[in-house]
């Protein structure tokens, strides 16, 4: 599964604006240690600049000129870099990171409006996940299906092509891992879930909820904020890519799908209207809600609740929010709180990778 769909999403603007060809690079296969994993995503345009990071820098240089052959030729290939040997360093790029990346390269033309990237673009927008099959050899090379919760899309592949497929697609987009798939003769294809986009509901809109907008923004995650107040304090500084919502803290339900939500904040700072918001949110609620401030004053929220509404946040709400990492500006908070959300939606429990504490004494 990759979340690159949403950093594409501008580009991709801009190339169906003027019309220029370009090469959508995807990950369908490593081993080894590898900057990105299969199913991640980055667009080539025909000038050589490329939107997305694949490879840390290590082969972006080399694939910048396999794309311009793809969009000369108009037909997709493959292309891999094996850095698992030591020959690499003197034979190869010189790029050392010791795995194997295979990459598949489908032009991106006006002629058939891009897809079928327009349609992952399209469906992430509107929060709709999908599953995308794209044969990576033989004679489906470059040609691919999409299935979401609106059914069967064909771009070169007929949804009783490849026997089984489909199956296999409406199957990992009810939960599962991306794959390959054996067709046969006819090859092989690479079957990924393009997820939905990560929502962030910000309540209150008070200058130390830009930061925490701020780094929402720049993973690319959809961003609510919602406060009160005609003239809040914070309007001005938010992100222009910030959805900003003017509305009582009771009628947020009405101004705010709660349904596509992911993860929500609770930090207007004015205990009255934070126990309005709360109980709004309850007709349907994320399962991570924050709210800024210690324990007690957690409890103290909750307790205004009555019984049913405080029952179905109680496992939901945490507070204070955040990791620990010693800081206590508002962006040392806001990359706390941030880090947080990100790995309670990634199901990661936010360890450190090397697996020694932090603390340096």
């Amino acid at each position: 599964m990759s979340r690159d769909i949403p950093s594409l999403i501008p580009a991709l603007h801009r190339l169906r604006r003027a019309r220029f060809p370009a090469v959508l690079c995807t990950i369908v296969e490593t081993d080894g240690s590898t900057y990105r994993k299969a199913g991640a995503r980055m667009i080539i345009d025909g000038e050589g600049n490329y939107h997305g990071i694949l490879g840390g820098g290590c082969f972006e240089g080399d694939l910048v000129e396999r794309a311009r052959d793809v969009i000369a030729a108009g037909e997709p290939a493959i292309v891999e870099y094996d850095m698992r040997g030591d020959e690499d360093l003197i034979w190869g790029l010189g790029l050392g990171c010791n795995g194997l990346v295979r990459l598949l390269l489908q032009p991106l033309q006006a002629e058939n409006e891009y897809q079928p990237l327009t349609y992952l673009c399209e469906a992430v927008e509107d929060s709709r996940p999908a599953v995308i099959a794209t044969g990576i050899s033989d004679q489906l090379l470059g040609r691919s299906v999409v299935v979401d919760a609106s059914g069967v899309h064909e771009f070169g592949i007929s949804q009783t092509e490849v026997s089984g497929l489909i199956d296999a697609c409406q199957a990992l987009l009810n939960g599962g891992k991306s794959r390959g798939f054996d067709a046969g003769p006819a090859g092989r294809l690479f079957v990924g879930l393009i997820p939905r986009q990560n929502h962030l509901l910000i309540m209150g809109a008070g200058p130390d909820a830009v930061p925490m907008a701020s780094a929402a923004i720049a993973l690319h995650w959809r961003v609510t904020v919602a406060d009160h107040r005609e003239q809040n304090p914070g309007r001005a500084f938010f992100p222009d890519a910030v959805h900003q919502v003017c509305c009582r803290p009771e009628d947020l339900a009405a101004a705010v799908d709660l349904e596509r939500v992911s993860a929500a904040l609770l930090m207007s700072h004015n205990f009255i209207a934070d126990t309005a918001f709360l109980r709004s949110i309850t007709v349907a609620p994320p399962g991570y809600v924050g709210l800024l401030g210690p324990t007690a004053r957690r409890n103290a929220l909750l307790e205004t609740l009555p019984d049913a509404q405080r029952a179905v946040l109680e496992e939901r709400v945490r507070g204070p929010v955040g990791l620990d990492i010693g800081g206590d500006s508002p962006a040392s908070i806001a990359l706390a709180t941030i880090a947080e959300i990100h790995a309670f939606l990634e199901g990661a429990d936010a360890a450190a990778l090397n697996g020694r504490k932090s603390r340096a004494a």
